[in-house]
């Protein structure tokens, strides 16, 4: 078999589907991925923050929707909402609106006029920039030891804030004493396809689902060019013979379709190819001679 490329659970899943309806076989294995992700940062009081950067005004809003929502007492299950609705006070209003919109349409999205699109993408942002805003202030309670419904006292007044900025922007170098770094390294799953090399002959008869086409174009190419090329190994020369050379030399090929041009390059592999093709009794190989079985 060979390797078509590595996915998420998800997509995996409907390629496979796809694929086996088209009459591919295929399998999969699934193993683990680690990332690594690093984000340039400035962390400091305040104060300090205050006298590299142009404009804190972002900064000093949610750190006074924080205040607020602490001031309130809020059980650490409730203080998410609680300090979404300080920091937004139109956040409830505004799920209200595209509740409104969208049962113009029964939900289709689609089915929206240009302007109302619009006025949902703008609500979508801002909800976005109050998420982007809530874990900020999570990592201000995290670095100012701040634990919710306990008693902060003055520890707001002049806190130490993280912020992930562009360091060209600002005209900072990392030697900078406020420049930190934040480094993630996380797993997920993931999922790597195996399609079998013969089946994806298959793939010229077009008994692909209709949107596969439009899902998976990468795949469609690679499945279709493969497919294509196995058809031709298999047939039979007007000799019925051949050698491992000129076996190898039909393993690259190149597709003309009115101008568009697709290329295939096998011959790395055109001795695995050869095997495939011989356990699928289309040939026999011996030595560095193919002798075709009579069609």
């Amino acid at each position: 078999m060979i390797k078509l490329g590595d996915y998420s659970e998800e997509v995996a899943k409907k390629l496979v589907s796809d694929l086996r309806t088209a009459g591919i076989k295929c399998d999969t294995r699934s193993h683990f991925k680690i990332t690594h992700f690093r984000t340039d940062t400035l962390e400091g009081r305040l104060s300090q923050l205050k006298e590299v950067l142009k404009d804190t005004q972002k900064i000093e809003r949610t750190l006074n929707a924080l205040k607020s929502a602490l001031a309130q007492n809020p059980e650490p299950d409730k203080f998410k909402e609680l300090f979404l609705k300080e920091f937004n006070p139109m956040r409830e209003s505004e799920k209200n609106q595209i509740a409104e919109i969208l049962l113009k349409t029964s939900g289709n999205f689609l089915a929206l006029d240009e302007n109302n699109k619009n006025k949902i993408g703008r609500i979508f942002l801002k909800a976005n920039d109050d998420e982007q805003s809530y874990h900020e202030v999570m990592s201000v309670l995290h670095r100012n030891k701040i634990e919710i419904g306990e008693e902060i006292g003055d520890r707001l007044d002049d806190p130490i804030v993280r912020v992930t900025m562009d360091l060209g922007k600002l005209g900072l170098g990392r030697d900078h004493p406020l420049v930190k770094s934040t480094i993630i390294v996380s797993a997920e799953t993931e999922i790597t396809l195996f399609v079998d090399e013969f089946t994806t002959i298959h793939a010229l008869n077009e008994d692909f689902a209709s949107e596969f086409y439009d899902k998976f174009p990468s795949e469609c190419t690679k499945i279709s060019a493969l497919g294509v090329l196995m058809h031709d190994l298999s047939n039979r020369p007007p000799s019925g013979k051949s050698d491992m050379n000129e076996f190898a030399n039909k393993c690259a090929k190149e597709f003309d379709n009115n101008g568009n041009i697709i290329i295939t390059d096998f011959q790395e592999v055109a001795s695995d190819l050869s095997r495939i093709l011989e356990k699928n009794g289309v040939f026999k190989i011996k030595g560095n001679a193919i002798k075709w079985k009579l069609q």
